[in-house]
């Protein structure tokens, strides 16, 4: 029977070992985000906010002073090109908070496409997602085209 001592020793060995294997994947994973680059792309801005995580910590960018700061995908990898309220950088055109213009939300089910608040779950020319068109005469229910058959 083992003793309590030794149940111990091998609970923190069991918790150490742990440890360092997390520590070896976070270590990957950094080492494996500072090599993607932050091109220009059509990503998601959450995409982006994981990306500049993974870069480390940064300060908190501000518009404030110089508004084409948001333009610049170096300075600004979280996307946005409109700075709104002289403060924070924004995409209008995908952004359900700011959408169409700087502090425009989006009411409830509806989403941010091309800097309108649309319904995705009946607009026939954004069926179930931004651009999705329903071809013809079909309509778009419950996010998805009717089709007849």
């Amino acid at each position: 029977m083992l003793s309590a001592n030794s149940c111990f020793r091998y609970a923190l060995k069991t918790c150490l070992l742990f440890i360092i294997l997390v520590l070896i994947e976070t270590s990957h994973g950094v080492a494996a985000g500072r090599e993607l680059s932050l091109r220009e792309s059509d990503a998601p801005t959450h995409l982006n906010f994981f990306r500049a995580a993974l870069r480390g910590r940064q300060r908190v960018l501000s518009c404030a002073r110089d508004a084409n700061i948001c333009l610049d995908r170096e300075k600004n990898p979280l996307g946005g090109s409109t700075c709104c309220f002289q403060h924070f950088c924004r995409d209008t055109l995908r952004d359900s908070h700011n959408c169409g213009a700087c502090g425009r939300t989006c009411a409830y089910g509806l989403v941010c496409c091309d800097g309108k608040c649309v319904d995705i779950q009946n607009d026939p020319h954004n069926c179930g997602s931004c651009f999705e068109e329903c071809h013809g005469q079909n309509r778009c229910s419950f996010a998805m085209c009717d089709y007849d058959g």
